[in-house]
């Protein structure tokens, strides 16, 4: 057998490991965040094209979330699993914040200057004036941290609501950890925190 074909296959590997590698080199901290406003139902023509199974698709947690985030979402999701395995996690749309909501219009993506290594990203969208409620555009309704993480832009936290310049405890993320903390306090002493 030829080393040809070998050496022929491994270049073919080495391009399409870094062709994929670019793809997901966000260069910009816009970038993950247009990702997952796209999946949210951003369309129009600054919107990547983006083929995703949900906001937290696997190959999107290795490549627009950073590793803390996605340790956090993985620790939620099995508990969900040991749980009910529903797979509806905190039972709302994350990005959007609302169970229910409307074609996206009226999407504007505006960082903020760079703090101590986080870029918040405010991204400001009509869901709701479907349902004859009107949004109030000139806040923000939903907040990205994006921090730089080997190399690349990632999302590091977001919030829906309540964000309080970044107020941890109203966090998606902390959400996501709280789900996982009640279960524990649960399968430890057999009752549910109390709120």
């Amino acid at each position: 057998m030829s080393a040809v074909p070998s050496l022929r296959i491994a270049a073919v590997a080495v391009l399409v490991g870094l062709s994929q590698a670019t793809t997901v080199m966000a260069a910009d901290p816009l970038d993950p965040v247009k990702i997952i406003m796209s999946i949210a139902g951003w369309k129009d023509s600054q919107a990547p094209k983006v083929e995703a199974q949900g906001y937290f698709d696997e190959n999107l947690l290795t490549s627009i979330y950073s590793a803390s985030f996605t340790d956090v979402y993985h620790l939620a999701q099995k508990t969900d699993e040991l749980q009910d395995g529903a797979g509806y996690m905190l039972g709302y749309d994350v990005v959007i914040g609302g169970q229910d909501s409307c074609d996206l219009k009226q999407v504007r993506i505006e960082p903020r200057s760079l703090d101590d290594g986080t870029t918040a990203v405010d991204v400001y969208f009509d869901a709701m004036s479907c349902f004859g409620n009107q949004p109030d555009l000139t806040q923000p309704q939903t907040v990205f941290h994006v921090i730089k993480e080997d190399g690349r832009y990632v999302v590091d936290n977001l919030w829906n609501d309540d964000y309080r310049e970044g107020a941890l405890e109203s966090s998606i993320k902390a959400q996501f950890a709280a789900l996982t903390e009640a279960y524990l306090q649960f399968r430890l002493t057999g009752s549910w925190p109390k709120e």
